[in-house]
């Protein structure tokens, strides 16, 4: 009798941390899948503009994975791009105007790429990397570190004159959806490490406990 109490007592033993790891490995993943289909399904269009402006100045993949870099880009006429705005801006009416931006908008501009899950390879408000007949080009290098329906955002840095003064502006240009896969494999050489650990205390705390009511 006591010998079948023993054997149970030992397979529990066993069980709990698989369980644990189940929990662990498992149940995340599960939850990012489903995550990861629902943002599939709600994004039609991967880009929303904050501006009336051409989208296509964006380019950006069609697939990300988690922990994979990728890189987006921007590529902007700033001289069209500052008529633009200098039209908007001269024909608002007060309390109008665009995100609060007045005055006359230069052509020298600045841009920022900007995400909560994301790392960058440049931070901050960007010169071009190179001009070409007006057209500016910016490229960022970007990772994901979470899977699941993430966004970056796209920053101008302008510069405006008013009143003798030149002032600088930041305009809110577009914002970038991304349903990122998951990478599971890449997850665990990251993360491996922590799960081996809490798998070895619940061991640790189980044996304790074992021997702790065996006396």
């Amino acid at each position: 009798m006591r010998n079948s109490e023993s054997e149970s007592g030992i397979n529990l033993n066993l069980l709990m941390p698989i369980a644990l790891l189940v929990v662990l490995l498992i149940v995340p993943f599960s939850f990012n899948a489903l995550m990861h289909m629902l943002a599939v399904k709600r994004q039609h269009n991967p880009v929303t503009m904050k501006i009336p402006f051409d989208s296509t100045s964006i380019s950006i993949p069609t697939e990300v994975k988690q922990y994979e870099s990728f890189e987006v880009a921007l590529n902007l006429d700033t001289a069209q791009f500052s008529k633009f705005l200098n039209e908007i801006v001269s024909t608002a009416s007060e309390g109008t105007s665009i995100q609060g931006i007045a005055g006359m908008i230069l052509p020298t501009m600045k841009a920022e790429a900007v995400g909560e899950t994301f790392t960058f390879d440049k931070l901050g408000a960007q010169e071009p990397l190179s001009v070409y007949n007006n057209t500016a080009k910016w490229r960022w290098l970007v990772t994901p570190e979470a899977s699941g329906a993430h966004s970056v955002k796209f920053q101008l840095h302008l510069t405006t004159q008013q009143n003798g003064q030149q002032l600088s502006k930041t305009l809110d240009f577009a914002e970038a959806s991304f349903s990122v896969q998951s990478n599971l494999p890449e997850w665990f050489n990251r993360n491996g490490l922590w799960v081996t650990l809490l798998i070895a205390m619940a061991i640790i705390v189980i044996w304790g406990l074992r021997r702790r009511y065996a006396k």
